[in-house]
């Protein structure tokens, strides 16, 4: 349920950014959310595009690791198999990175580009600035239904 649960606010907080995309990235236009790659059931969490017509594939994280790592460069591959010829690149977007995957990206010239995700954003995945122990949640009252 913690993996649901996790997607869901990181889906949530995708769509928050692209909603805002043009004041976050004013250079971009939205492609789509959740392209599919040609030949395979994977999903990308955010395409776009910019005035180069480099295209950017985008993948969310509350806090990126390096399991993200893994998942944003597959990603990469995959459109660039797709899409000959044209400049591709990774984007990285969470609130938190891992130190190890900054020093793994710089270190490997990946050119994976970490795009901190901005703190007001925290709100649309329901996901608190700190966290908070379960006894410190305010209780929210059960309103019946008519």
């Amino acid at each position: 349920m913690l993996l649901e649960d996790e997607r869901a606010h990181e889906c949530a907080i995708r769509n928050a950014y692209a909603d805002r995309l043009s004041s976050l990235r004013r250079d971009e236009r939205l492609i789509g959310v959740e392209p599919t790659f040609e030949g395979t059931s994977l999903r990308a969490d955010m395409k776009t595009v910019d005035s180069s017509n480099t295209l950017r594939i985008w993948e969310f994280k509350i806090w990126a690791d390096h399991r993200s790592l893994g998942q944003v460069l597959t990603y990469l591959a995959m459109e660039r198999k797709n899409s000959p010829g044209r400049k591709v690149r990774a984007v990285l977007a969470a609130f938190e990175f891992a130190p190890e995957i900054l020093e793994a990206n710089e270190i490997l010239n990946l050119g994976i580009e970490m795009v901190p995700i901005p703190p007001k954003l925290r709100l649309a995945g329901f996901v608190p600035a700190v966290e908070v122990p379960a006894a410190e949640m305010p209780i929210i009252p059960a309103i019946p239904e008519t």
